[in-house]
């Protein structure tokens, strides 16, 4: 059965084209926040079976890997709900009417006080099946000392971070969060290529 699926891959492709979408047939909000909305949604599948599916809808949002010549910067943070300190990069979510260049600036300036002259981006994923929900991933150059402006609700210690040892933190498993892994991973991988932006591109919205 494996020989003759390798032979044939093409026939593993046209499967695809069968997939059929979803009828949607009712909604009902059950929870809705500046944060987070969470929908039960009655669909039709294409067998012709109803069931309710729970779907979240989420802010788009950004992390930002900011360089410096040989470290990493990135934040040591207190997430409530773990009840934990966190080693991550910059990450917030996008604002209503910012784009997602714009926020990782604000992002990386905010919770490190530095201020980037270049951002490169990296990547966008979607992290969660059950939303709609983009993380744009963004490497931070040519960057700036200056002040934190911490919102009311975060905990932040700036930690510098030598890029030698982050393959070992890696593999130690020290880092859990997930846009900062890809983040990581994907830099280790390819480096700094990517679509570039500069901070005057975008000045309007900083």
């Amino acid at each position: 059965m494996f020989r003759s699926a390798n032979r044939n891959p093409s026939n593993n492709h046209g499967k695809l084209n069968l997939l059929r979408k979803w009828k949607l047939i009712d909604t009902k909000v059950l929870c809705r926040s500046d944060f987070v909305s969470v929908f039960d949604d009655v669909v039709i599948l294409p067998s012709g079976q109803q069931i309710t599916y729970t779907k979240v809808e989420l802010r788009d949002y950004v992390s930002v890997l900011p360089l410096t010549e040989n470290k990493i910067v990135m934040i040591e943070i207190l997430r409530y709900p773990r009840n934990c300190l966190s080693l991550e990069i910059p990450s917030g979510h996008i604002e209503d009417g910012e784009s997602p260049e714009g926020s990782a600036f604000r992002e990386l300036e905010e919770e490190t006080g530095y201020r980037a002259g270049q951002l490169v981006r990296m990547d966008c994923f979607h992290p969660l099946s059950r939303s709609t929900q983009r993380a744009h991933l963004f490497l931070a150059k040519d960057l700036k000392k200056g002040a934190q402006r911490l919102e009311k609700t975060e905990q932040i210690n700036v930690k510098l971070v030598p890029i030698n040892s982050i393959k070992k933190m890696l593999t130690a498993g020290k880092i859990t969060h997930a846009p900062t892994l890809l983040a990581l991973q994907r830099f280790l991988l390819t480096g700094q290529t990517g679509e570039s932006f500069s901070s005057s591109q975008v000045s309007g919205e900083l």
